[in-house]
């Protein structure tokens, strides 16, 4: 599964002004202090490098409770669980997406995971390349019942990774956004709070999209 993944895009994504400067800060001089040895986090990403199920990569993320970072193998279950309810383009975007945020996270996870903040950012950037590029308005404006199904969970909704992929559809066209509008409306009955904590300004479009 993961020969799926275009390795040009996770080129492109390593190179990215966020990833980048995530790079150079794990070699920077200034911190001389930084550990050298393999952490949990990536000693788990690396056995799983040939994994046919690329949702167990995601687990990784969830081993250290200094560094949890809960969300990505919830969501990625539960959107191959209602693969075959996609159409062919959607399955695509499935594999493909998943499999490009796990191969682009054994790329660049490294021994110094101090600062959790800074690598729970880096991987919802990733989260947000990887579906964008995969073509998630696309997916999206052909799915929409498959995707309500795959989000219906309310563990993912509450979590910043299941988030990140709605805000990364909102920001497709009119009409994707409607869809999405309406998916949450109906999972969260009319209020979606749960985003306020996440992004206002999604929120402040949802709202005026259900105007």
């Amino acid at each position: 599964m993961m020969q799926f993944v275009s390795w040009m895009l996770v080129v492109s994504l390593l190179m990215s002004r966020d990833v980048r400067a995530y790079l150079v800060d794990r070699v920077s001089p200034r911190l001389p202090h930084r550990r050298t040895e393999i952490s949990p986090i990536q000693q788990c990403l690396q056995s799983e490098a040939e994994a046919e199920n690329v949702c167990e990569v995601f687990l990784c993320l969830e081993l250290d409770d200094t560094c949890l970072i809960k969300g990505l193998y919830d969501l990625c279950v539960s959107f191959f669980r209602n693969t075959n309810n996609f159409s062919e383009s959607g399955q695509e975007w499935i594999e493909g997406s998943f499999s490009c945020i796990a191969a682009t996270l054994q790329q660049i996870v490294g021994p110094d995971l101090e600062d959790c903040d800074r690598l729970g950012s880096l991987v919802l950037t990733i989260e947000e390349e990887c579906f964008s590029n995969y073509g998630i308005c696309q997916m999206v404006r052909y799915n929409a019942g498959p995707l309500e199904a795959s989000l219906a969970s309310a563990d993912i909704m509450t979590q910043k990774t299941g988030q990140q992929l709605v805000q990364t559809a909102m920001q497709c066209g009119r009409t994707v956004r409607f869809i999405v509008h309406r998916i949450l409306r109906d999972i969260l009955g009319g209020n979606p709070t749960l985003f306020s904590s996440h992004d206002l300004r999604l929120l402040s479009l949802m709202r005026g999209l259900g105007k």
